[in-house]
């Protein structure tokens, strides 16, 4: 079947792929196709600030591709099922509205069953603790969380439960990564797992990156993927952010992800800057 499409190189593929389908463009009925250096992601249109072409795609089955479809709930109740969705490596993260809850087994079963490659899926409780951790509960698959996944061809050990990581900024790490001049000094004040920290250094020449976070499991689990992606010139740090910027030289950046608060710790990382 002949579709619109957008063409991105692999190591590229999976966050495209994943922003798309947050958009609803994604056109899941048909399969991605791929050559040596290139994934061709079907489209239902025109998404902004890519550019698309037209290419034959092989039709899917609707069971593969259609979780809705497939679950077991009143239908009255299957135009409340979520488009999207978060997906680390091999596990689904899903948030429900209350009139599903007693359902929860049933979508997260159809998940499965639509997407085979996933091992589990969990139910999103939302967020609990100092450290701002997801309370999952599994609902379909393994009652494992940790994980590993995988974005510009960098991978990330990660369990939601223990560090906080959120798939959805890989274009946006990326991008930061971008900006990074050879030689640079770049602080991390709240790294979690280092996806920041680990993507710079990856792609970009810096001087040295210093990763902070509070967590000491997330700090744990930064220090694996740094192994895990062999990458030089991260330098995890355990501790309070604020403390340790007064006791690192000054910085030619700094990367300040935390969601809600980040506010709080401006002036100090403004001090820090070599201005």
């Amino acid at each position: 079947m002949r579709s619109l499409c957008v063409r991105v190189r692999k190591g590229e593929g999976e966050s495209v792929r994943k922003k798309l389908l947050e958009d609803g463009l994604l056109d899941q009925s048909l399969y991605v196709d791929k050559d040596q250096e290139h994934l061709y992601l079907p489209v239902l249109a025109s998404p902004d600030g890519l550019p698309t072409e037209e290419r034959d795609f092989q039709e899917r089955e609707r069971e593969e591709r259609d979780y809705k479809a497939l679950a077991k709930v009143p239908e009255e109740l299957r135009p409340l099922l979520p488009t999207a969705f978060d997906t680390l490596g091999d596990i689904a993260i899903i948030r429900l509205s209350d009139q599903l809850l007693p359902y929860a087994a049933e979508v997260g079963d159809a998940l499965r069953s639509a997407f085979p490659r996933l091992r589990s899926v969990f139910l999103d409780h939302g967020v609990v603790g100092e450290f701002r951790v997801l309370d999952l509960e599994v609902i379909s698959g393994q009652d494992v969380s940790e994980t590993v996944h995988t974005e510009y061809g960098l991978r990330f050990k990660v369990d939601p439960r223990k560090a906080y990581f959120n798939p959805r900024l890989s274009n946006e790490r990326r991008r930061i990564a971008s900006l990074v001049r050879d030689g640079e000094t770049v602080v991390d004040m709240f790294s979690g797992v280092g996806p920041f920290a680990i993507m710079i250094a990856k792609l970009s020449r810096p001087g040295v990156v210093y990763a902070i976070d509070l967590n000491p499991g997330a700090v744990q689990l930064m220090r694996e993927n740094v192994e895990l992606n062999r990458v030089a010139g991260v330098v995890p740090l355990e501790g309070d952010a604020r403390q340790w910027v007064f006791d690192l030289p000054c910085a030619d950046r700094v990367i300040m992800n935390l969601p809600h608060s980040a506010i709080d710790f401006f002036a100090d990382a403004l001090t820090r800057l070599k201005l």
